[in-house]
């Protein structure tokens, strides 16, 4: 129940009721939860109460609103740990996916002052340009942007080809054993962004949506192989770490 004299807001506190509820097994997935009005009745609080914690409940991706339908409970967020590299195939699978891969381009181009420095290349360098869509149950939940060298990205877009010609789910870091190359570290960055027109169209979603966007560095030694740029569904993904003491 909630505790009016808990200096945590009541919105809050009904939030972690229904985010118990979920993980208790008492509400699972695409269960409908009570409405506004049978929430305000059995904690006694207002209907801007409830309907603060349910907007609190969607943002943190536990329920879903459908206008006119009701308020559900959500499909879990993928899960994937970030102290190891993960497959994209198995990250899915986990969480009872289907996962599928599709180009979205590739193309060759120019090297610029920065793809240079990122990729140790020359300025005017031929430069391989993969862009992929990793989706979940034929929905697009991220978009992966890739930049190689250009011997290093024609390897690449090779082991890619036949993994889209056999229909085999993945990502540009599970393509790295079948060819001769043997990355030893990552470098990455991690930020919130919000969706432009261009990626909004790639992941079916709104101009302004919630992302996720993660720059890597795949190195072999001290060699850059890949520089990417990958923006995932803030509504679809939840990343952990655990740390040690």
């Amino acid at each position: 129940m909630l505790n009016r004299n808990d200096p945590i807001p009541l919105y809050e506190q009904l939030k972690s009721i229904i985010e118990d509820d979920i993980k208790n097994g008492k509400l699972r997935y695409n269960d409908q939860i009570p409405s506004e009005r049978e929430l305000c009745q059995q904690f006694n609080v207002s209907r801007i109460t409830v309907r603060q914690a349910i907007s609190l409940a969607e943002k943190e991706g536990l329920v879903q609103r459908l206008h006119g339908v009701g308020t559900f409970v959500a499909k879990p967020k993928i899960q994937q740990e970030l102290t190891t590299i993960n497959n994209f195939k198995s990250t899915l699978e986990k969480q009872g996916l289907l996962a599928s891969t599709q180009y979205h381009d590739s193309k060759v181009i120019s090297s610029d002052f920065q793809l240079s420095r990122l990729l140790h290349i020359d300025v005017m360098d031929k430069v391989l340009n993969l862009q992929l869509v990793g989706l979940g149950d034929d929905s697009p939940i991220v978009f992966y942007n890739s930049y190689f060298e250009y011997n290093i990205g024609m390897k690449i877009k090779e082991s890619a080809d036949v993994a889209i010609e056999k229909n085999i789910p993945f990502s540009t870091l599970d393509l790295y054993e079948n060819v001769e190359l043997a990355p030893t570290h990552v470098e990455q960055t991690f930020e919130s962004v919000a969706a432009n027109e261009h990626v909004s169209d790639i992941l079916h979603v709104e101009t302004g949506f919630p992302l996720l966007r993660i720059t890597s560095i795949v190195f072999q030694d001290t060699l850059p192989l890949e520089y990417k740029e990958s923006y995932y569904r803030g509504d679809k993904y939840r990343f952990f770490i655990t740390r040690k003491w």
